[in-house]
C-alpha cells in the first residue's frame, strides 16, 4: 500500500516528528477554518439582514481604514508577546466577543427579531467590521505561526495536509449550518428557531477558536524543540536579535519592509490580483443567492461545497503537482487555471456561470494557491512573517477590494452582453492574468534562489 501511494505521489515522506507536528497543526487549522467559515458568511448575512445589501460597498470601504489602528496594535503586540501568546490573545478575543454577539442576536431590537434593515442598525456595522479582522488576526496569524516552526521541505510535503484538514473543518461547520438552516434536511426539521440556529453557529465557531491554542500548546509541550525551529537560517537570526535586544522594531516596520522589499511586494501583488477578481464575482453571487430565497442556507451550502471540492484538490491534486512540478511552476499555473475559468465566465455569462466560476476561484485559492503563497513566507524574517503579512492581509487586501468596488461602480450601468461590456471585462481580466503570471514567475524564481542559497529575505 505504501509503495502504491508513493507511485501515485500521495505519500507524505515525512519523519515521525515532522508528521506529529503537521498533524497537530492540521487539527488546529481544522478549528480555525471551521470557525472562520461560519464567521466569513455570518458577517455578510447579518450585515445584509440588519443594515442592507445597498451598504455593502460602504462598509467595505470603512473597514479598510478601521483596520489601520488594529494592525498597528497587532504590530505592537508582536514585539511584546511570544508567538504562542499572540495566538492565544487573538483567538481568545474573537472567541469571547463571538459569544457576546451570539447572545445579542436574540435581542428584540438589536438582534434578528427586528426584521427592518436600516443604516441605523449599528450592531450590524459592528459585526461586519469586527469579523473583517478575522483574516489578518486569526487565519493569517495561524499561518505566521506555522511558517515560523516549519522548514521549507516539510512545508512542501505537509502544508497540503494542513489545507486538507482545514477543508474538513470548513465542510463540518458549513455543512452543519446548511443542514440546520434547510427545513427539509435531517437537522432542519427538529424545530429550532432561525435565531437560535444563528446563535448556535456563532457559539460553535467561538468555541473552535478557543480550542486551537490548546492544540498548539500541546504541540509546543510534547514536540521536539529542535524540530520547531522552522527555517534554520531565520531561527538563528531571530535568536541573535533577541540576544542583542534589537527584535523590537515598532508598529510600522512591517509596512516599511513591504515597500522596500520587492519579494514582499510581489506576494502582495498576487493576493491583490486574486481579490480584484474575487470581489467582482462575489458581489454578483450575493445578489443571485439573495434573490433566490433561503439566503443563509444557500450561502453556507455553497461554502460547504467549496470546502468539499477543495479537500480533494488539496490532497490529490496540489500535493502531486507540488511534488512533480515544484513551487515555481505551480505559482505560474495558478493564474493560468483562473484565466481558463474567466474564459468560461465571459463565453457563458449566466447565473450558473457566476456560481461555477466563483466556486472554482475559491477552490483554486484555498486548496491550491494558499499553501504555495504561505510557504513563500518561510525564508523571511519575523517582521515580514507577522507584521508585513498582517498589513498585506488587512489593509492591503482592503485596497484591492476597494479597487474592485470602484470598478464595479464604474461599469454598473453597462448592460451585460453588449459589446462595451465584453470589451471592458475582457480587458480587465486579461490585464490582471497577464500581470499575475509575470509576478508569479519572478516570485517563484526568487523563492527558489533563497532556499538554494540558505538565504534570509528581509535582513537589514
Amino acid at each position: 500500500m505504501t509503495h502504491l501511494l508513493k507511485k501515485m505521489g500521495l505519500s507524505f515522506d515525512l519523519s515521525k516528528r515532522d508528521l506529529f507536528k503537521i498533524c497537530l497543526l492540521s487539527l488546529a487549522f481544522f478549528c480555525v477554518i471551521g470557525a472562520y467559515t461560519v464567521l466569513k458568511e455570518m458577517k455578510d448575512i447579518l450585515f445584509v439582514l440588519f443594515v442592507g445589501k445597498a451598504y455593502m460597498g460602504r462598509v467595505k470601504f470603512i473597514s479598510m481604514f478601521m483596520l489601520i489602528p488594529a494592525t498597528m496594535l497587532y504590530a505592537k503586540l508582536v514585539d511584546n508577546l511570544s508567538k504562542f501568546h499572540l495566538l492565544c490573545f487573538y483567538n481568545g478575543l474573537y472567541g469571547f466577543v463571538g459569544l457576546v454577539i451570539a447572545y445579542f442576536l436574540a435581542d428584540p431590537v438589536m438582534g434578528m427579531q427586528n426584521t427592518v434593515a436600516s443604516a441605523d442598525r449599528y450592531f450590524g456595522w459592528f459585526i461586519y467590521l469586527f469579523y473583517e479582522g478575522a483574516i489578518p488576526f486569526v487565519v493569517s496569524l495561524f499561518w505566521s505561526f506555522a511558517n515560523s516552526v516549519t522548514a521549507p521541505e516539510t512545508a512542501k510535503k505537509g502544508y497540503t495536509l494542513m489545507i486538507a484538514g482545514s477543508k474538513f473543518g470548513g465542510m463540518f461547520t458549513a455543512g452543519l449550518a446548511w443542514m440546520l438552516l434547510t427545513p427539509t434536511s435531517m437537522l432542519g426539521n427538529i424545530g429550532l428557531s432561525d435565531i437560535f440556529i444563528h446563535q448556535l453557529l456563532l457559539m460553535i465557531a467561538s468555541i473552535l477558536l478557543c480550542i486551537a491554542p490548546i492544540i498548539i500548546f500541546y504541540l509546543l509541550k510534547e514536540g521536539n524543540q529542535e524540530n520547531l525551529h522552522g527555517y534554520e537560517a531565520v531561527y538563528q537570526e531571530e535568536k541573535k536579535e533577541e540576544e542583542q535586544g534589537t527584535y523590537k522594531t515598532g508598529a510600522f516596520s512591517g509596512l516599511s519592509i513591504m515597500f522596500k522589499e520587492p519579494y514582499i511586494l510581489a506576494i502582495f501583488a498576487i493576493i491583490f490580483f486574486y481579490e480584484l477578481l474575487n470581489v467582482v464575482l462575489s458581489y454578483q453571487r450575493i445578489g443571485i443567492l439573495q434573490d433566490a430565497g433561503g439566503f443563509s442556507a444557500k450561502m453556507f451550502g455553497q461554502r460547504a461545497f467549496i470546502h468539499f471540492i477543495g479537500f480533494f484538490v488539496s490532497f490529490f491534486g496540489t500535493r502531486v503537482l507540488l511534488k512533480k512540478l515544484g513551487e515555481r511552476t505551480c505559482l505560474i499555473l495558478t493564474p493560468i487555471l483562473i484565466g481558463c475559468l474567466l474564459v468560461y465566465f465571459m463565453t457563458t455569462y449566466d447565473e450558473n456561470a457566476v456560481l461555477v466560476v466563483f466556486t472554482g476561484l475559491g477552490v483554486l485559492n484555498y486548496a491550491f494557491a494558499s499553501p504555495l503563497r504561505e510557504s513563500l513566507y518561510i525564508p523571511t524574517v519575523k517582521d515580514i512573517k507577522y507584521k508585513s503579512k498582517s498589513w498585506i492581509d488587512s489593509f492591503g487586501m482592503k485596497i484591492s477590494k476597494t479597487c474592485s468596488s470602484a470598478f464595479i461602480e464604474s461599469v454598473k450601468n453597462v448592460s451585460a452582453g453588449t459589446l462595451a461590456f465584453n470589451l471592458i471585462y475582457i480587458s480587465f481580466f486579461s490585464t490582471i492574468i497577464a500581470l499575475w503570471i509575470f509576478v508569479a514567475w519572478w516570485l517563484g524564481k526568487r523563492y527558489t534562489q533563497a532556499i538554494e542559497n540558505n538565504e534570509v529575505i528581509g535582513l537589514k
